[in-house]
């Protein structure tokens, strides 16, 4: 078994990483009221390049007003936003970090006055006082929510990010096709786990059919939340085929704690991925700590780490990671 390094260079076909180390968007919610790109948006990212992010994934961005979850969002679904979202990917490039910009659609989880008309959702679903309740999709919203994706991710590549995520957890509306809880339909978007990821994986068709080849897609899932309603290890398989024959190109899956045990077993989330799978993978879920960056390493099944807020607000942190890897 090769032994992981944190800070050399590695290469996941076009994307050539200059270390491991992610930062995920911890902190959400700074741009302009317009969905663009704001100041402190722009030096909030551009300060963790400058210290030594190898990779950074932008905040989720709405590839539609009707899938807007909150005020001071990132947008990504007008022509407006891309000048402000190309100045910002070229400055952090120009630092040495890969660039991906996450897409997202709230779904139901969102009101009637950020995104403009009844939430969207699998069914209908109430998220509570702050929400208002969603109609359950047709066909005609699902052709529509397809092309608000694939268009955003075109105005991604046009800015010039390396690659781009699907947000597919946060109770967002992917999210809230894979809940049994959330999806009770009984169509070929309701049932079984393939036709739960189903307009996910419509999703990554269309993309994958209207941008470069280079462009890679990653997808940002959570299962913790499904346990309870039953979520079991067929299901973990049953995803990551509809998402690998869909041609996803990496795996982000997120864990309450990188290195909690699933499925009534002794492996992790990071060990049962790799059991159904070949595709690079970024870990993350609660890595605050050299040693827990260290145990998640040992399992050599990922090639990726997101980091928790907690390291990155460190001074000098990336300083103190090098130390404390070579101690």
């Amino acid at each position: 078994m090769i032994k992981q390094s944190l800070f050399d260079p590695i290469a996941l076909d076009s994307l050539k990483c200059p270390n491991r180390v992610v930062l995920q968007p911890f902190q959400e919610n700074m741009a302009n009221r317009d969905g663009t790109v704001s100041q402190n948006l722009f030096n909030f990212y551009l300060n963790f390049a400058r210290e030594g992010a190898g990779v950074i994934i932008l905040e989720s961005a709405y590839v539609a007003t009707q899938g807007r979850a909150t005020l001071n969002q990132l947008g990504i679904c007008e022509e407006s936003h891309t000048e402000g979202l190309y100045r910002l990917v070229r400055a952090l490039k120009s630092e040495g970090a890969q660039v991906g910009l996450r897409l997202a659609h709230a779904g139901a989880r969102t009101a009637e006055a950020l995104c403009q008309e009844q939430p969207v959702g699998p069914s209908v679903i109430n998220f509570g006082k702050d929400f208002d309740v969603s109609r359950e999709f047709d066909d005609d919203d699902i052709e529509e929510i397809t092309l608000f994706f694939v268009h955003a991710a075109e105005r991604a590549e046009e800015v010039d990010a390396d690659f781009i995520e699907i947000n597919g957890t946060q109770q967002y509306l992917l999210d809230q096709c894979l809940s049994t809880r959330l999806n009770n339909r009984s169509d070929e978007y309701g049932g079984d786990i393939h036709q739960r990821m189903h307009l996910p994986a419509n999703i990554i068709r269309a993309i994958k059919s209207r941008i470069s080849p280079e462009m890679q897609v990653s997808y940002y899932f959570s299962i913790h939340d499904k346990l309870e309603d039953g979520f079991h290890e067929g299901d973990l398989k049953g995803m990551i085929k509809t998402l690998s024959d869909a041609k996803v190109d990496i795996l982000h899956p997120v864990s309450i704690h990188v290195m909690n045990k699933f499925f009534d077993t002794d492996e992790t989330l990071l060990e049962w991925v790799a059991k159904f799978t070949r595709l690079p993978v970024i870990a993350e879920g609660n890595i605050k700590s050299p040693q827990i960056l260290k145990e998640a390493m040992g399992l050599n099944k990922a090639q990726l780490y997101a980091l928790d807020r907690i390291l990155f607000s460190r001074p000098n942190w990336y300083t103190f990671l090098q130390k404390k890897f070579t101690d």
